[in-house]
This record gives C-alpha cells, sequence and structure tokens, in this order.
C-alpha cells in the first residue's frame, strides 16, 4: 500500500501548489490513500467547507488538523458531520469532532478493501492548550483498536518541540506504521526508521 502524507498546507499559495502536484503525482506513483494537514487551510489559520473541497478535488482523503482548527467557527460542524476530518485526539472529549479514522483503502488492482488506522495529536511542549497527555491517549486509542486488523496505522504528531517528536517515535516503535510531526511548517527532513520498523518524519513536511 502506498499512503501519501502530506504536512501543513497554508493558505492559498498552498492550495495552489497541491492543486498542481498531486493529481499528476497520484496517478505517477500509484498512491492508494492521501493524508493532509489542513489547520492553516484558509487564510494561514483554520478550514472552511470551501477550501476543504477544494483539496477533495485533488485527492485528499483524510484530513488532520492541530491547535488552529478551532479558528473559525464553521469548522466546529464540519467535524461534527465528517469523520475523515479530524483534531487532535487528546483534546477534551466532549469538544465537536473525532480524533482518529478508519479509512476503507481500495489498492491498485484489488477489489477488497484495506483499513488504514488514522490518528491525530496535539504535543504539549509550547503548545499552551488544555490537552490530555497524547502518550496515554494513543495507548487508549491503540487499546480500542487491538481487534482490528489494519494495513497501517499512521499518526499526525502536531507539536512544537522536536523532542517531543523524537519521544513519541520511540514510544510507538513497533506499535504503528509511521509517526509524521506537523506544525512547525519548515522540514527539518530528519526522516528515521527505526529499530522495531517504525517511519518517523519528526518535523512537517509542509
Amino acid at each position: 500500500m502506498k499512503i501519501l502524507f502530506i504536512g501543513d498546507i497554508v493558505a492559498k499559495p498552498g492550495r495552489r501548489v497541491v492543486g498542481h502536484v498531486l493529481p499528476d503525482l497520484i496517478k505517477e506513483k500509484k498512491i492508494d490513500l492521501v493524508i493532509a494537514n489542513i489547520e492553516n487551510l484558509a487564510h494561514g489559520k483554520g478550514a472552511t467547507q470551501e477550501t476543504i473541497d477544494e483539496l477533495r478535488s485533488y485527492g485528499v482523503d483524510i484530513m488532520t488538523s492541530g491547535n488552529h482548527i478551532w479558528y473559525r467557527e464553521e469548522t466546529t460542524e464540519i467535524l461534527e458531520r465528517d469523520p475523515s476530518i479530524i483534531r487532535p485526539a487528546n483534546y477534551p472529549s466532549d469538544l465537536p469532532g473525532f480524533g482518529f479514522c478508519i479509512a476503507q483503502v481500495s489498492k491498485s488492482g484489488k477489489k477488497e478493501k484495506d483499513k488504514v488506522l488514522v490518528v491525530n495529536l496535539l504535543g504539549r511542549q509550547w503548545m499552551d492548550q488544555p490537552v490530555e497527555d497524547p502518550f496515554r491517549t494513543i495507548d487508549a486509542v491503540l487499546a480500542d483498536h487491538t481487534k482490528e486488523k489494519f494495513a497501517a496505522i499512521v499518526v499526525d504528531f502536531h507539536a512544537e518541540a522536536t523532542s517531543e517528536k523524537v519521544a513519541m517515535g520511540w514510544y510507538l516503535d513497533g506499535r504503528v506504521t509511521a509517526l509524521v510531526g506537523t506544525h512547525t511548517h519548515v522540514p527539518t527532513s530528519d526522516n528515521v526508521l527505526l529499530p522495531e520498523r517504525v517511519a518517523e518524519k519528526l518535523a512537517s513536511a509542509g
């Protein structure tokens, strides 16, 4: 299975680049699932239904977010009705939306569908957000899905500190397929394949 993750897409310039590159990339690389972080999708903060629909038209399947997802009031309604658009799972449980989703993926040339678990988490170092411990939160999410078989488990860890992302990578080594760090917008490009085969990108791909 081929999964593409796109880091924080920021405002119109980011959407324009995705629209220019993604459709052909999906065809060329035969990508089965596209995940993108959209917390800065509309004018640099938050997302709107119009901008979300635009990304859908380019081929984005699942959308993750972060601390800016609450910037626009309409996003609250979108999170409530669309489980393919998720917010960090370690926000208080009574907030709108979902912290993870299960994507049904049709692989190229195959009739049966595989399941991919996508989880969104928010870091606490320098983020100043009222969130639960992301380490305990991911433990709970994985524990709730131990009986399900996934082709892949992908975690978007939206965090400020690279050290916190590194810690989460080691913590999840052998338990998830890939951990991607978003939020910082400028990549350090320090991709790592950990001993138990977790692929980890510690900084934003945006």
